[in-house]
């Protein structure tokens, strides 16, 4: 009697359908996006003394190396989230990945500064439609239930490690190879990832989402946080008092009202208010935006102090960002047994205690010092601390509706990296331009503050919302 695989794959065949993959196989493709996301977002920071030298960034400019991809990919995912709703997550997905594979390509080719600011943007860009067109796959190829529950486990684990994975490896490709590397291995893996999806489900697509994608809320959304970010860069030099520079947040504030104000006429709004009424999602939300205002900016502060104070290369930076890369999977890997003992709040308030604990003990780095003293335990406090957030943010964020998980996902992914954005244009103002022993420490305090706000902010957002 044929098994259901087999009449699975029969049907397939007849259909002329691609051969639907083994779910081991979908879980390494989908968890390997997710991976790439927060790699390509982190892998430019050890090389960014490196890229400085050799295209000429002035001080100002350079943290636009992080920022173009965080705004841009914050700036487009609700439209994004829409798109996978709409015409479905597998085609989404393959367009997301030739998107970031050619725009990889670029930046590890590019001949100037201004040309990787946009090459990075458009990095944001693919990832954006990658997002949640990665996490929509998921959850239709693993139903609901305890194969889902490993599903995400393995996913979200894979996301809290992109970012220390890609520090590590960009310190290694950067010193080995050439800092070009660190984009054009990002190319490699996004084109095998556009092959390799060809073979997933074809696109479910929900009825209820099949209009509307509008450009215009799109890019006031986008224009909103792009001028927010570029506000605070600006201020960086100590613009503060010069009226001028208040014209760009008057300018984001319009475009925010303009973008509200339209969704909310719209029958199809980019943002459901259905989401916005569940508690859980709104918490994930303000939680993710916390986790990259303070843990994602930390690498920032983190790599420039190895390079300045310790004096570390590219590739001693990396590795000693090793131990976060191992920890941080360690804590998502805890995250589900935390939750189902404790509960998914007090778990995500813990993780969010623990990772503000490792990055006050990174206090003493700012003086220099044996690395086994000044750096080596924060980073494994932190990173574990980042693992269970991470993890317990992503949790409490699926429990939205299953016709909105791509929008649902995209909108917690929006917070995000737009906080992570704010994060480090607000550190970069605190710690200036060539950061002392004393303004490093404010940099560091200034991250551990906001990560012990979340402790505070999200139970109280639970309660009240």
């Amino acid at each position: 009697m044929p098994s259901p695989e087999a009449d699975a794959l029969e049907s397939a065949r007849r259909a002329d359908l691609p051969t639907p993959p083994a779910p081991a196989g979908a879980l390494a493709l989908l968890a390997t996006a997710q991976l790439l996301i927060g790699l390509d977002y982190s892998i430019v920071y050890v090389a960014l003394p490196v890229i400085d030298t050799a295209l000429g960034f002035s001080a100002e400019s350079l943290q636009w190396v992080v920022s173009a991809y965080a705004v841009f990919f914050a700036g487009l995912l609700l439209v994004c989230g829409r798109l996978v709703d709409t015409f479905g997550a597998r085609g989404v997905f393959l367009g997301a990945a030739v998107v970031l594979a050619a725009a990889s390509l670029g930046a590890g080719l590019c001949a100037g500064s201004a040309q990787l600011i946009v090459f990075r943007a458009l990095q944001g860009a693919g990832a954006a439609a990658l997002a949640p067109a990665t996490l929509s796959l998921l959850t239709q190829i693993f139903p609901p239930g305890p194969r889902q529950t490993r599903a995400l486990t393995v996913w979200s684990t894979t996301g809290a490690a992109g970012l220390a994975v890609g520090v590590l490896g960009g310190g290694v490709l950067t010193q080995l190879t050439s800092w070009r590397w660190i984009f054009l291995a990002v190319a490699v893996v996004a084109a095998a990832m556009a092959v390799a999806g060809s073979r997933l489900p074809r696109p479910v697509r929900p009825g209820a989402f099949r209009a509307d994608l509008s450009l215009g809320r799109a890019l006031l959304a986008t224009a909103a946080v792009l001028l927010v970010v570029l506000w605070l860069t600006r201020v960086t030099g100590g613009g503060w008092g010069r009226p001028a520079e208040y014209l760009p947040p008057a300018v984001a504030a319009v475009c925010a009202a303009g973008f509200v104000r339209l969704d909310r006429r719209s029958g199809n709004p980019m943002v459901p208010r259905a989401l916005l009424r569940r508690r859980p999602f709104v918490v994930a939300c303000a939680a993710a935006a916390l986790f990259m205002a303070s843990f994602g900016a930390e690498f920032y502060v983190v790599t420039l102090l190895m390079h300045d104070v310790h004096h570390y290369s590219a590739l001693m930076a990396g590795v000693a960002f090793l131990p976060l890369a191992a920890t941080a999977p360690l804590g998502s890997a805890v995250t589900g047994r935390l939750t189902r003992t404790f509960g998914a709040l007090p778990t995500l308030v813990a993780g969010f205690a623990i990772g503000a604990a490792g990055v006050a003990l990174l206090l003493p780095m700012t003086g220099g010092g044996p690395y086994a003293l000044t750096v080596l335990p924060g980073l494994v406090v932190s990173g574990v601390g980042q693992g269970i957030a991470y993890t317990a943010a992503y949790g409490l964020g699926t429990s939205v509706l299953d016709e909105q998980q791509g929008v649902g996902s995209a909108l917690i992914t929006t917070v995000q990296y737009f906080g992570g954005s704010v994060g480090l244009a607000v550190l970069v103002s605190v710690m200036g331009e060539t950061p002392s022993g004393a303004s490093a420490r404010a940099g560091i305090a200034l991250l551990a503050a906001v990560a012990l706000a979340a402790v505070v902010v999200l139970p109280v957002a639970h309660r009240k919302h």
